[in-house]
């Protein structure tokens, strides 16, 4: 009997395949992809969500064609490695292509910063300085020339030297022109050295152009991006073959245009549809190799309801981070509960800036996808990194979404056109982030939505009725929620949690707080001052203006009834505004007590 996999045969993070393999974690066998991935074409490019194996992926590939360059006849490395996988059955394919070629393999994901200098700091440090060490053996070889070897020498050094100051003009100027020229200069080396044409390999070439727009310093970055790829993949004679990943395609000034015999391959193209992600059947064997076959109707709630191409797929950080959460020896497998990994395994800042401050028209269409629902969408077709600002419209915003993984297209609609996709929120993990991320922006933690909700406490305290229904009708459009707007506490949620940010020393907001011969909904007492606001919220049953003002009456009528406002009047206050508020849908209607004012 096979032997039942534990938390030790997982390691989530880890993308270097050698190293998966070398200490006998799970890896989902798909070298089964790779024959026709290197006879296909001369550039590919491989665009798929965040999470989803993409550098492992260009790992295990770098990992077969790599050779050994000590000693090129060499090949028990990529034997060693391969040798019970599906590839390896393929003995004239392994023949000609394993470990038999110089590689050069770099992934960008880890260059960013909050200026030009600190993500061209991270750029030549963390990528190209560890690059060039690693290939210092030609600083030894009869084969290269002496210039050459000179400027290896100084490409190392100058990485490496974190005394360099990159404010400067002269000195960042020799760190772009160092940063474009980098792989093209090597993979010549390279093909000098053993006379062979260079596999180049870039790993998440975009997420130095997000971080940048995010920041402000998208052109100088897109320009060092643009060269670095162009030199390396169009002009290259020295290219055996190039492949790239990415989460979306930037045309923007030829990155990827003139590239001989370039071929695209995103979410929608059939082709390597199951090759980065988990299938269904892959997800459903690794679960019975865990023992917990009976959890794959949780798992496929959490973390399935991707759409390559028709195939439904799973995100594999997602499943292997639960698996192994699951297995730990503390944890009871049958009962631990799916959670959401994705949420803060990569910046979420695009999202955040998007809805931040939604536009009016576009509200109901994130409430539609909150509450689990489609909303079809003109595809976007990006020439830059998109223009992601707080009034980005909401096509765009999904469009970007959809190549991200926050969103998915909806396998059981059909879209009107061509270049329109009717898409959804694919699982409970991603509606998960794209509520909490609400929760946060509409609290204290946004200025934006806490300087809004002083400015409508103050205008409840002085009794500006216009201003405050104003306010209150600004954020309920704005508002982002999936819960239940048909019942009134809906409202009174909403509106005790925006005045409850505005409590300070000597200015309390309670709610439901005994007062007279009741419980108002909220009141904001302000102690230092000697002002008072009680407000009592009912919800329409309609939204024409004379239902509104119905319910608001009848909310005023409640505060008399019930003397709400008698014990501020028996402490002398100076001001108590009483308010009647009524609500349906995103609107409301407020009104003021003509006698707000205390007893002389």
């Amino acid at each position: 009997m096979t032997e039942l996999l534990t938390y030790r045969n997982f390691a989530v993070g880890i993308e270097n395949f050698e190293e998966l393999r070398a200490r006998k974690l799970v890896y989902i066998d798909k070298t089964s992809y790779l024959e026709d991935l290197v006879q296909r074409s001369k550039v590919t490019l491989l665009l798929r969500p965040r999470r989803f194996g993409k550098t492992l992926s260009m790992s295990m590939l770098a990992s077969f064609l790599e050779m050994n360059y000590q000693h090129p006849e060499d090949k028990s490395r990529p034997e060693r490695l391969f040798k019970d996988l599906t590839i390896y059955k393929n003995k004239a394919f392994c023949d000609e292509y394993m470990g038999r070629f110089p590689v050069i393999s770099i992934s960008l994901k880890s260059v960013q910063g909050r200026d030009f200098v600190g993500a061209m700091n991270r750029l030549l440090e963390v990528v190209l300085g560890p690059l060039f060490d690693k290939y210092d053996f030609l600083l030894s070889s009869n084969k290269q020339s002496k210039a050459a070897k000179k400027a290896l020498e100084w490409k190392i050094d100058f990485c490496m030297d974190g005394d360099k100051d990159l404010t400067k003009k002269t000195v960042m100027a020799k760190a772009v022109r160092l940063a474009i020229s980098s792989v093209l200069f090597l993979s010549k080396m390279l093909s000098k050295e053993y006379k062979r044409e260079t596999v180049i390999i870039i790993d998440e070439y975009d997420v130095p152009l997000q971080k940048a727009k995010v920041n402000g310093y998208y052109d100088d970055m897109l320009d060092v991006i643009k060269e670095m790829l162009g030199n390396a993949l169009k002009t290259n004679t020295s290219l055996e073959m190039g492949f790239v990943t990415g989460c979306l395609r930037i045309a923007h000034q030829s990155i990827f245009t003139d590239i001989n015999n370039f071929d695209e391959f995103g979410i929608k193209d059939a082709s390597y549809s199951r090759f980065i992600g988990l299938t269904k059947d892959e997800t459903t064997k690794l679960l019975s190799q865990c023992g917990m076959g009976n959890r794959l109707p949780d798992v496929l709630e959490w973390y399935d309801g991707y759409n390559f191409a028709g195939h439904s797929m799973l995100c594999p950080w997602s499943v292997l981070k639960f698996l192994s959460r699951a297995l730990d020896a503390e944890h009871d497998p049958e009962i631990f509960q799916p959670e959401n990994y994705w949420a803060n395994s990569s910046g979420n800042d695009i999202i955040e800036i998007c809805m931040r401050r939604p536009r009016a028209k576009d509200i109901q269409r994130f409430q539609n996808l909150l509450e689990g629902k489609t909303e079809e969408i003109v595809l976007r077709e990006f020439t830059t990194y998109p223009a992601i600002t707080s009034n980005t419209d909401f096509d765009t915003f999904a469009t970007l979404m959809l190549h991200t993984g926050y969103l998915t297209v909806a396998n059981d609609a059909v879209p009107s056109a061509r270049n329109r996709a009717v898409v959804r929120i694919p699982n409970n993990e991603v509606l998960e982030c794209f509520s909490e991320k609400a929760e946060t922006i509409f609290s204290e933690s946004n200025p934006e939505w806490l300087e809004k909700a002083m400015t409508l406490r103050d205008a409840l305290l002085s009794g500006d009725t216009d201003q405050a229904q104003d306010i209150m009708n600004a954020m309920l459009r704005r508002f982002i929620s999936v819960r239940d707007t048909s019942h009134e506490y809906y409202y009174h949620m909403f509106l005790s949690g925006v005045l409850s940010m505005t409590a300070e020393e000597n200015i309390d907001v309670i709610s439901q707080i005994e007062k007279g011969d009741g419980y108002p909904d909220i009141v904001i007492d302000n102690k230092r001052n000697r002002e008072a606001v009680i407000l009592v919220l009912k919800k329409s049953d309609g939204q024409k203006f004379s239902q509104l003002k119905k319910w608001a009456e009848d909310a005023l009528d409640q505060i008399r009834t019930n003397a709400y406002d008698r014990d501020f009047k028996d402490r002398k206050y100076l001001k108590i505004c009483n308010f009647g508020i009524s609500f349906f849908g995103k609107e409301c209607l407020a009104l003021k007590m003509p006698d707000d004012s205390a007893a002389k």
